[in-house]
């Protein structure tokens, strides 16, 4: 019901109170929320499969993220895998880990240039088949504003979990956003405790003020890295 209420209810009613919602793929968006706004993000759900050593595995999983604007450029995540499905070998379900994160947008003197950073720790709280363990890490996006609704961007991350150190390096550029549609292309790649090289490009449609769609797709380039990632979601204000 109040999903519902948040799709249809008249587009006047919020036309003082955007948000500024984060977008889809691998980075993260630059922006936080303002103190007091509280977003919901939520996947319908996202999908992986992996073909590797003659076994096809795929997951459906449910993630939920809840953002808390602090002030002070601040902003609090929860967010957890609520429940997950995989089917192949093995077959399996259960909910996955738990993270808690504090993003900062960083200041910038260039209308044209923002940045931001996001420290997570991330708990094993999920099922034995789909945690990770306990795990850190921390990111960082860069995003310059070109002409006609274009831009680049860069994100950068680091994290140490149960299996090591592990490294992101992630270009993406922005074909076009008018503050209503936005769509992008991005890369993905990954070392030490993780490998992977990915490729691919999303869409987020600000149907409302308060209501954003997206879609996501990645696919691996090499036997390291899964196979194919896809994701739906909606982020609603509450």
């Amino acid at each position: 019901m109040v999903l519902a209420g948040a799709l249809f209810a008249p587009l006047a009613a919020w036309a003082d109170d955007d948000i500024a919602f984060d977008r889809p793929g691998i980075a993260f968006g630059t922006d936080v929320l303002a103190p007091g706004q509280f977003a919901w993000e939520q996947g319908l759900p996202d999908y992986s499969r992996d073909d590797s050593g003659g076994a096809t595995t795929g997951q459906y999983t449910l993630d939920s993220r809840l953002r808390l604007g602090l002030g002070a450029r601040l902003e609090l995540q929860v967010a957890v895998d609520s429940y997950v499905w995989q089917h192949g070998d093995p077959r399996a379900h259960g909910g996955g880990d738990s993270q808690l994160a504090l993003k900062w947008a960083l200041p910038s003197s260039n209308d044209d240039f923002a940045w931001a950073l996001l420290g997570t720790y991330s708990a094993g709280t999920g099922r034995a088949a789909f945690s990770e363990g306990a795990a850190r890490d921390v990111g960082m996006s860069l995003a310059w504003s070109l002409p006609q609704g274009r831009g680049v961007g860069l994100y950068l991350d680091v994290g140490r979990g149960s299996d090591g150190t592990s490294w992101m390096v992630s270009p993406n550029y922005t074909l076009h956003d008018d503050g209503r549609w936005m769509t992008y292309v991005e890369a993905g790649f990954a070392g030490g405790a993780e490998h992977e090289r990915q490729l691919g490009g999303g869409v987020a449609w600000h149907l409302r003020p308060k209501v954003q769609l997206d879609a996501s797709l990645l696919r691996g380039l090499d036997a390291g890295s899964t196979d194919w990632q896809a994701g739906l979601g909606i982020s609603f204000a509450l």
